[in-house]
């Protein structure tokens, strides 16, 4: 039911009847005040007319205040018997209008009060924004004029890379179907375990002897045998460029899975079972290792939004015997987050608010783990805990001001930090950042860890992040550098700087590495090497400077040049490196 206080004013006032009861069950949303509506019909047209306002036993806030009156002001012409059709309407579009944007106002101001924020992004707060849309709109690159329309970018009909080749739809159901299960387990299914591996087990052998199906059931498995033809070890990439592997035999194979699964997803739409958000999480996925940034999105909402219908309060052990209740909290952290920092890359949001707040709970896992999936465990609460003051970080950033104190600013800053010390510190041994693990073992936990280092980087940069973009966009007199002492400045965006070198040099044995990551990392690299390349065009900053940090980009280039036929957005923002780079080179500029 729409929320009759954001209806448009035309809207509100409507040349058909509105059908009744519809009113007082929008204003029973509001909880402060109780309505009594009667529909009153003036020459043809209804409009609600309030008769009368019983108190709840608490003052009204402004913003009902100024809906109150708007009301009784519709209320009042009808009252007084006027029989001027168009004076009536008039009022009433006027105190729609104004009743919408006081409610817009009472919203923002509601959200800002929430122990857990939602974000609204000012429009003096665009500097700050952690992509790479935001710093190369940074004034150190007016010279550049580049192209900051990234979902352009991604959807061009005129893109330089091939399009995904047409592949046939039909699929082989007897294929070694149990290879490319045992491969998803292994390379996909260990960063999100959001399955029963026991079920999956069970899909495959009813599809063993029906055949495959139009349910959810096989949706699910033709998904996972399109992971399993494309997923490996992570070991690197051994093609020249990432494109290569579309023509192999792997990928077409893969393609024919999904092709097939996709058919099926159209019957999931009116569901919202685990079974449902489940498939729609893996073709989110899917679509991520093979770059489709924008697609993925739309499935991760999609999954999102199953899990918003089915999530209820915990059952009891009796009604939940298997585990109904853990797989639904499973999911919907996973498409919560995926879609989060997905989000949060593509600005597909329209409206200035950007809801990070998350689920208060902690999924909770399996009872009876065996050894190698309680790593896996470990791994996906470490992550989430680390998700949670990655968003914390994040709001606080957003709601970074030019004229803030940069002493408040680094106060918080160390708080921060000790939070991801307290974090580390939580880890279990065999989670352990600095150590290293052999032999059978070795890879997956290896692999785990690769993760939490990349988004325990991500926080790093997220606290450092305000003083960097202080230190290239506002000279000494705007950042009111009085507040916080020259040295302690430099360090800050020393520190900001050397994050930067240490993502692209640890995310290095990643770069050719095919996963639902892989082009989150290819725009956090390339995020780190526009902020080197800020920092080096700007002379007070260049002694602050890594001594690696032209490697570093240098190492950024590689990586881009191996995926840029993948995607028109890789290709683009190579281009503006090399130009940037060699602008340095060739000006004498750097170290």
């Amino acid at each position: 039911m729409p929320d009759l206080l954001a209806l448009h004013a035309r809207r509100l006032v409507p040349s058909v009847h509105m059908p009744r009861g519809t009113i007082p069950r929008m204003f029973q949303q509001y909880g402060r005040f109780a309505a009594r509506v009667k529909f009153i019909v003036l020459a043809g047209t209804e409009i609600c007319g309030m008769s009368s306002i019983i108190l709840t036993g608490t003052s009204f806030d402004s913003a009902s205040l100024a809906i109150l009156d708007k009301l009784n002001t519709i209320e009042e012409l009808l009252r007084g018997g006027t029989n001027d059709r168009a004076q009536v309407h008039q009022a009433a579009v006027a105190a729609a209008t104004s009743i919408a944007e006081t409610d817009a106002r009472g919203t923002l101001s509601r959200l800002k009060s929430l122990n857990s924020p939602s974000l609204e992004r000012a429009k003096d707060s665009a500097p700050f924004h952690m992509n790479i849309e935001g710093v190369l709109s940074w004034s150190v690159f007016d010279d550049l004029s580049p192209n900051l329309d990234l979902k352009g970018l991604l959807n061009s009909s005129n893109q330089p890379v091939p399009l995904i080749p047409s592949v046939d739809t039909e699929f082989d159901e007897h294929v070694a179907e149990e290879t490319l299960v045992a491969r998803f387990m292994s390379n996909v299914f260990i960063y999100n375990p959001v399955l029963e591996e026991a079920k999956v087990h069970r899909y495959m052998r009813d599809a063993r002897y029906i055949g495959i199906g139009w349910d959810a059931q096989s949706c699910l498995l033709l998904l996972i045998y399109a992971h399993g033809s494309i997923a490996g070890p992570f070991d690197g990439g051994h093609q020249q460029e990432a494109s290569a592997f579309r023509t192999t035999p792997q990928f077409k194979q893969a393609e024919s899975f999904f092709s097939a699964a996709q058919k099926r997803m159209g019957l999931l739409l009116c569901k919202t079972g685990v079974l449902e958000a489940q498939c729609f999480f893996l073709a989110g996925v899917y679509l991520m290792a093979t770059l489709r940034p924008m697609e993925a999105w739309k499935m991760f909402v999609q999954a999102l939004a199953c899990c918003q219908a089915f999530y209820t309060e915990k059952e009891s052990p009796e009604a939940d015997r298997e585990g109904e209740q853990r797989l639904r909290e499973s999911i919907y952290w996973t498409c919560f987050k995926s879609e989060l920092e997905l989000r949060l890359e593509l600005n597909v949001s329209e409206t200035s608010i950007w809801d990070l707040t998350y689920p208060a709970f902690f999924p909770s896992p399996p009872d009876g783990l065996r050894s190698q999936r309680e790593i896996v465990w470990y791994f996906y609460l470490a992550e989430i805990a680390l998700r949670r003051l990655g968003n914390r970080i994040l709001n606080y950033v957003y709601d970074t001001k030019a004229a803030s104190s940069l002493a408040a600013i680094a106060e918080s800053t160390v708080g921060f930090e000790q939070q991801a010390a307290d974090w580390l510190r939580s880890l279990p041994q065999a989670l352990d950042l600095d150590s290293t693990v052999d032999g059978e073992d070795g890879r997956l936990h290896n692999s785990l860890k690769f993760i939490l280092k990349g988004h325990l980087l991500d926080c790093y940069e997220m606290m450092y992040w305000p003083f960097i973009v202080y230190a290239v966009n506002y000279d000494a007199v705007e950042r009111n550098d009085a507040t916080i002492p020259k040295p302690m400045m430099d360090s800050f965006v020393q520190k900001a700087l050397t994050i930067c070198v240490e993502r692209i040099e640890k995310n290095e044995e990643g770069f050719r590495y095919r996963h639902h990551g892989t082009w989150l990392m290819l725009r956090s690299c390339t995020r780190s090497a526009f902020v080197l390349l800020a920092a080096a065009r700007i002379e007070k900053l260049t002694l602050l400077l890594p001594e690696r940090w032209r490697y570093a980009i240098e190492k950024v280039i590689e990586m881009l040049r191996y995926w840029r036929r993948e995607s028109r957005d890789v290709e683009d923002r190579l281009r503006l490196v090399e130009l940037l780079l060699d602008g340095l080179m060739n000006g004498h500029q750097g170290e």
